[in-house]
């Protein structure tokens, strides 16, 4: 029983240095516009579908509310754990970047977003820009390649944020992440402030496994003006215009340079939970459609 004690508080010992060891507290930033930032941060969040959860957002208007250090600390006690990555830029513009804790999961078909906190020590005021090998565009590769191909990435620069850094030496940005596939996959991702920035021995790259979810199968009745099975052109689009699936990871038979994809009656398709609107029609000679359609979990039919 004392080994057991033993080894337990030992176990806890090393989860609490791990956990002080993920990102080095930022003491020299000021309250005021880090709590203003960080509340264009929950904006966006809402605004991609992604609200904050209820804890999160109660701990951080309680330090929107509190001017102070020990405010400071619970803005980053709050987000560091849901942040991807950790971007560290140093008083030479050098960008050096460690792996987060958030947990890793996207899904089949879709977009997940994440956050990465920047401690931003030389004051830069240039983008933040996230790139990956597996995240080049399908059209035109080898086919040996396809298989790494797996991801597409963004920044979300958009309002309410905005488009570059500010300066101030801590702040927290959103990454966008689409996955081809699901099941789990690896990806190298980088992060740089511009041409030059990089740190020395690719210490401004980390490898991340994800977990990608199945998305709900769809199943598409497809039927024309007499009722008799046909095929029908699709457009897809999420809340927010994004097109279904992502023409930047689409395989044959669909087009990476048309939006819209071409099913028969009885085909499958795969989107994860959400509103849509499909757009369809039987062809230019038809008449088009739009429906709102809710995705749920369970596999579905839409005639």
């Amino acid at each position: 029983m004392k080994a057991f004690f033993s080894r337990f508080c030992t176990g806890i010992a090393v989860l609490a240095m791990s956990a002080t060891a993920r990102a080095e507290l930022v003491t020299e930033v000021e309250w005021q516009p880090l709590v203003s930032q960080v509340k264009r941060l929950v904006e966006a969040m809402d605004y991609l579908g992604m609200p904050v959860d209820p804890v999160v957002r109660r701990n951080l208007s309680r330090a929107m509310e509190e001017p102070g250090f020990e405010s400071i600390r619970l803005v980053q006690d709050t987000l560091d754990p849901l942040c991807l990555a950790e971007i560290h830029i140093n008083p030479e513009s050098r960008v050096k970047v460690a792996e987060g804790a958030v947990k890793k999961q996207l899904v089949h078909n879709g977009w997940r977003q994440f956050l990465v906190r920047v401690h931003n020590q030389a004051g830069v005021t240039a983008a933040l820009e996230a790139g990956s090998p597996n995240a080049r565009r399908l059209a035109g590769v080898p086919e040996k390649e396809v298989p790494h191909q797996w991801m597409q990435m963004q920044m979300f620069n958009s309002q309410p944020l905005k488009k570059t850094l500010s300066g101030l030496e801590l702040e927290y940005r959103i990454i966008q992440i689409y996955s081809r596939d699901e099941g789990k996959r690896e990806a190298r991702i980088g992060f740089n402030v511009g041409q030059g920035t990089q740190d020395i021995g690719f210490r401004n790259e980390v490898d991340i496994l994800f977990d990608a979810l199945p998305a709900t199968p769809i199943t598409l009745h497809v039927l024309d003006e007499k009722g008799e099975a046909a095929a029908g052109a699709f457009e897809i689009r999420d809340r927010l215009g994004r097109v279904y699936p992502s023409q930047a990871k689409r395989l044959a038979p669909d087009f990476a340079f048309h939006p819209q994809i071409y099913r028969y009656d009885g085909e499958k398709i795969h989107l994860p939970p959400g509103l849509y609107s499909f757009h369809f029609s039987r062809g230019p000679e038809s008449i088009p459609e739009t429906r709102e359609v809710r995705v749920g979990t369970d596999p579905m039919e839409v005639t």
